[in-house]
């Protein structure tokens, strides 16, 4: 097969996938969309294997063998297509126009995972031979409801392994058509503070004499971050991991400027310091906390004077390295009773995902470098960490991964979003670039050396 073959035939497999409406948030199709995967997987020599998880089956390939395992993580799961109104074309089927593909999955993950699989295909035609390196390809299908099974999985699974690399699910490409190797995710923390100040709505006649639940929401919520957008919660900053000299050479210039920024989001408001030499340092290394949404009283047309009696903000907090959502839970019950809102509760949505972040100087990430320039024609950019966050940390602390994403989201994909997008020579180039990744593998497999900065390196004999 010619390197055209390749792609023409990753098209039909992406083509056959997105027909396959396997919305975890619905538990829809995820048994069909399972057994696709495993077949694509099967058919390009993997041994494979099907695992239950709460919602959906886990996938699981693997082939080779040799001191040097990679893990390969992709998710089959997708978000919900609504609202359907304003898709351009069906959401569960592969269009075509205006220079890109559409269709729910076609960026998050299902394009992703049949880009790296046609790149193994393309090796393996190169190279048929038996493999010196352990791969290990996991398919999730439960990524966009948390994974709530993953790290069980994972310690029943694969309890005791040692995994050099896991190739994240996802990398990403800039508007320049530069691609962007992550090296880390910043954890999350979702919250929800409640009030309960009365009975029942009272006649707002009343506030001079009684506080209302919203009254105390709002100032309880404005006690956690001070007029910067610092957060104001002791002991918050005591663990956060400082960003290393080299980590700062990353963002020093980054690839986008800050008013593009606020142009592209059309966001009017920058934190009270935040500015063009200093924002993307932020956007990696700083943690933060934002209010998603108030609820409470009467909010219809007309008035209605009332003394709200309940009601509830939503929060989450983005944690960086090494901050614990759990511990951070426990400073916010102590600040709130030390600033007199013991009446307030705290209900914890969301504390399983923790920050990660791998070393930009792990010789993964230098090869995807070299090799992505190679086949892009341009200078690849490596981000110490995303602003957002990712299932990634039960594959640091079981497996001893480094968590790298490389891969071909470019930042107007439309994730999660009506008309969801890649651009297929973007796909393409990806093939081609995880092909040669591939072989970069093989290569220091079979010699032993280029293993900088491998925690296993000395186990290895490398």
């Amino acid at each position: 097969m010619t390197s055209r073959d390749h792609f023409l035939r990753a098209k039909e497999d992406l083509r056959r996938l997105l027909a396959i409406p396997s919305v975890s948030a619905r538990g829809e199709k995820l048994s069909e969309c399972a057994d696709a995967a495993r077949e694509l997987l099967a058919e390009a020599g993997f041994r494979t294997e099907l695992h239950p998880g709460e919602v959906g089956p886990f996938v699981v390939g693997e082939c080779g063998s040799g001191s040097l395992t990679i893990m390969i993580y992709n998710h089959y799961d997708v978000q919900p297509e609504d609202p359907v109104s304003l898709w351009r074309s069906p959401p569960f089927e592969l269009s075509e126009r205006d220079g890109r593909w559409y269709g729910r999955g076609v960026a998050d993950d299902k394009g992703e995972f049949v880009s790296r699989l046609a790149g193994w295909r393309m090796f393996r035609q190169r190279h048929p031979g038996p493999l010196p390196f352990r791969l290990i390809w996991l398919v999730d299908g439960e990524e966009e409801i948390g994974s709530p099974s993953l790290e069980g999985f994972l310690k029943k699974r694969f309890d005791g392994e040692n995994v050099e690399v896991c190739w994240w699910e996802y990398g990403e490409i800039d508007s320049n058509g530069r691609p962007i190797i992550l090296c880390g995710f910043k954890g999350v923390l979702g919250i929800e503070l409640r009030c309960k100040a009365a009975k029942a709505d009272l006649h707002s006649s009343l506030g001079a004499v009684f506080d209302n639940a919203l009254w105390r929401l709002a100032a309880a919520t404005a006690s956690l971050r001070d007029r910067s957008g610092r957060v104001a919660i002791e002991g918050f900053y005591d663990s956060v991991r400082v960003s290393t000299d080299e980590e700062n050479d990353l963002v020093k210039e980054p690839p986008f400027s800050f008013e593009s920024l606020m142009q592209a989001t059309g966001a009017q408001r920058p934190l009270t310091g935040v500015h063009e030499k200093n924002f993307y340092h932020a956007m990696n290394f700083e943690p933060c906390m934002n209010v998603n949404g108030f609820s409470g009283g009467y909010a219809g047309e007309g008035v209605k004077t009332v003394l709200p009696a309940e009601g509830f903000v939503k929060i989450d907090f983005r944690l960086v390295p090494d901050q614990d959502p759990q511990q951070v839970v426990g400073f916010l019950r102590a600040h709130l009773d030390r600033q007199g809102f013991e009446d307030i509760e705290i209900i914890v949505h969301d504390a399983n995902v923790k920050p990660v972040r791998s070393s930009a100087e792990h010789w993964f990430v230098q090869s995807a470098r070299e090799l992505l320039q190679a086949h892009f024609g341009q200078q690849a950019i490596v981000q110490p960490s995303s602003p957002a966050s990712g299932t990634a940390h039960p594959f640091v602390e079981q497996l001893g991964a480094e968590i790298i994403g490389v891969g071909l989201t470019h930042h107007g994909a439309m994730l999660h979003s009506p008309n969801e997008n890649i651009i297929p020579e973007q796909f393409e180039m990806m093939i081609e670039c995880s092909a040669s990744i591939f072989e970069r593998l093989m290569q220091i497999a079979e010699t032993g050396s280029g293993r900088r900065h491998s925690k296993f390196e000395r186990s290895s004999g490398a």
